[in-house]
């Protein structure tokens, strides 16, 4: 039978599944996206070739991915930069990284032809990003028995002080359940709690792996290793543990006299006969070359229930405290079931909350940014939330809502900057009209016809969600000065129209250092917050004059919305004054009903303008 192919090693083809010898199969030397038809290079943030940087710690969302300009003409996405991870999965396929489930990829299912050819045959797409990985205290055995298709399969065994490299894929609920399938009639997938450092720079608390059953090959020494192409024996391996590829370790199958007269003597030999695994586990017993028990086969089986998720695998926790009070943490998602009011928050910990000093707002950076644009990364003021019934969370915790975190370009579980901040306004009116509405815009240039004029554009949505109209005023809040005073501008909003903004999205392509740099090409963030024109001497007066792609936060300027409210129900109040001296005969009555047409009219505008600019749930 031969075992080699003239065709591309990745192939269906070319899949260990036809070429038993080739087990494991090929694997690349990078971590990539396999499709069925196209294998992708990952990439850095900044686009380069990752490198294992522990100092560098980078969320999958964010790596981008190397496509060809034809790849991306395709896709209808912009050839000035490789595409976010993020966006690559989302435009072929429709499911991001966070929703997907790690699973380690330790024998054959990480070459791209196994996994071809398991799926070929399949409905579901095969769009499974694989990320070379360091795993430590495992290492890749081998099974007790030979496979049906003719090949010793791979296992994960645990070992101490090991570093083993594997592969970490991420799956969706379709294509783990089509995995499952392939693997449940011998393994169990199990969660491995251990230290697994992505090629990424991220370090994850563990991950899923398949182990199998009735232990594994082992000799006096410990469990026999599995080698790849192109892998050479690690240092803490002895020799009679290390088999560099299948025909190896068939050979040292074959050697035994009792197991050759069942399996074969040689690698061709069993491949050919096939043996049945249960036979062939029994008399690679017999030959003293199994090890009846491996640990991890104890752990309970996670096949068909609720997997884990890598958007959860988040280690809430302080990275660094500086002098000024700013901290840098590992950021979190906030509750759905939070009440916001009309605003974006944050939730701290207890001992987050203690180190910012207790603070009611903050800005947020990412960190990563921070390290890659410099001062044009864009930042975000939050309110930071306490008077909430959600349930506790950890002591060195920051939850961050999903509107703040595309803001700011951050993915959850990144490192985010955070520094306590002052926002200087009048909070005696939130008892009378509630606390205002708000809303986190990113900030572009301004159009010509409204440059050099105090003036703001913005979407019909953005206002009615403020509670304004057209021509109205409103208050921007930009970045802090270096006491941490925000700063504040008071100015007239008006609709955008349509093709001011159909003719920015056109040209908003470009990447850090481009006049209309593209969100979706450096933040990876897509579809983006609502934006708000500005021009330059509006942006510097907010102190964002040096941020590329940053936000502001608007709130309706309530001082004069009440003072054009009252107007209105002044001169309607003037009206029935005239009528009530006319009608009513007594001083006295009509005393009493102007006063109550006053105290009705001030109540009524308060009830109208606590309705529009500021946000009360309603219970059902």
């Amino acid at each position: 039978m031969p075992q080699d192919s003239s065709t591309d090693p990745f192939d269906a083809s070319s899949a260990p599944r036809a070429l038993p010898l080739t087990y494991p199969g090929r694997r690349p030397d990078a971590s990539v996206v396999i499709t069925q038809d196209a294998i992708w290079e990952i990439r850095d943030r900044e686009g380069d070739a990752l490198a294992w940087r522990s100092d560098h710690r980078q969320r999958l969302a964010t790596c981008r991915v190397a496509l060809s300009v034809a790849e991306r003409s395709i896709r209808r996405l912009s050839t000035t930069a490789f595409p976010h991870l993020s966006t690559v999965l989302e435009e072929t396929y429709g499911i991001g990284a966070d929703p997907r489930v790690p699973v380690l990829a330790i024998g054959s299912n990480a070459a791209p032809s196994q996994l071809r050819h398991k799926f070929g045959p399949s409905s579901v797409p095969l769009v499974v990003p694989s990320i070379r990985a360091r795993v430590e205290g495992m290492i890749p055995g081998f099974c007790s028995f030979v496979s049906p298709l003719g090949y010793v399969p791979a296992t994960i065994v645990p070992e101490p002080g090991a570093v083993s490299e594997m592969a970490l894929q991420l799956l969706d609920d379709q294509q783990l359940r089509e995995i499952d399938k392939s693997e449940a009639s011998a393994y169990r997938r199990v969660w491995v709690e251990t230290p697994i450092l992505l090629e990424t720079g991220e370090q994850l608390p563990g991950a899923y792996a398949y182990v199998s059953r009735d232990g594994f090959l082992a000799g006096e020494e410990g469990a026999w290793v599995m080698g790849v192409a192109g892998q050479e024996r690690p240092d803490g391996i002895a020799p009679s543990r290390w088999f560099a590829d299948q025909a190896s370790v068939l050979a040292r199958i074959g050697a035994d006299p009792r197991a050759a007269v069942v399996l074969g003597s040689s690698p061709e030999e069993i491949v050919e006969r096939r043996a049945d695994p249960l036979a062939s586990t029994d008399v690679l017993r017999e030959a003293g070359l199994v090890a009846d028990h491996n640990p991890l086969w104890d752990r309970p089986d996670e096949i068909g229930a609720p997997p884990r998720r890598y958007g959860s695998l988040i280690d809430a926790r302080i990275i660094s405290r500086d002098d000024d009070g700013t901290v840098v943490a590992i950021a979190g998602r906030s509750n759905d079931f939070l009440e916001r009011r009309g605003r974006s928050v944050v939730r701290l910990g207890e001992e987050m909350d203690r180190a910012l000093g207790r603070p009611r707002n903050v800005e947020l950076t990412s960190e990563a940014l921070r390290e890659l644009a410099g001062d044009r990364a864009p930042r975000a003021i939050a309110t930071v939330l306490r008077d909430d019934d959600a349930e506790a969370i950890p002591r060195e915790a920051i939850e961050i809502d999903h509107v703040l975190r595309m803001g700011l370009g951050l993915e959850a579980g990144e490192e985010v900057r955070i520094r306590p901040v002052t926002v200087k306004r009048q909070r005696w009116s939130d008892r009378v009209l509630g606390a205002p509405n708000s809303l986190t815009l990113r900030v572009t240039l301004a159009d010509t016809s409204s440059t050099e004029r105090d003036v703001c554009l913005m979407s019909a949505l953005s206002l009615s969600l403020l509670g304004v109209s057209s021509g109205d005023y409103v208050v921007l809040e930009g970045a802090p000065d270096e006491a941490g005073h925000v700063r504040t501008l008071a100015v007239k909003a008006f609709e955008a129209p349509e093709d001011v903004c159909t003719e920015r999205a056109r040209v908003s392509q470009g990447i850090w250092g481009a006049r209309f740099p593209g969100v979706r090409e450096t933040l990876g963030v897509w579809p983006d917050i609502p934006t708000i024109f500005a021009d330059s001497a509006t942006r510097a007066r907010l102190g964002i004059a040096s941020q590329q792609l940053g936000t502001v936060r608007a709130r309706p300027a309530r001082l004069q919305q009440f003072g054009t409210e009252l107007r209105e129900m002044m001169l309607l109040l003037a009206v029935a004054l005239i009528g009530i001296v006319t009608i009513v005969p007594g001083t006295v009555l009509a005393l009493v009903l102007t006063g109550a047409l006053v105290v009705g009219t001030f109540g009524l505008t308060v009830a109208k303008m606590r309705r529009r600019l500021s946000h009360t749930r309603q219970r059902a």
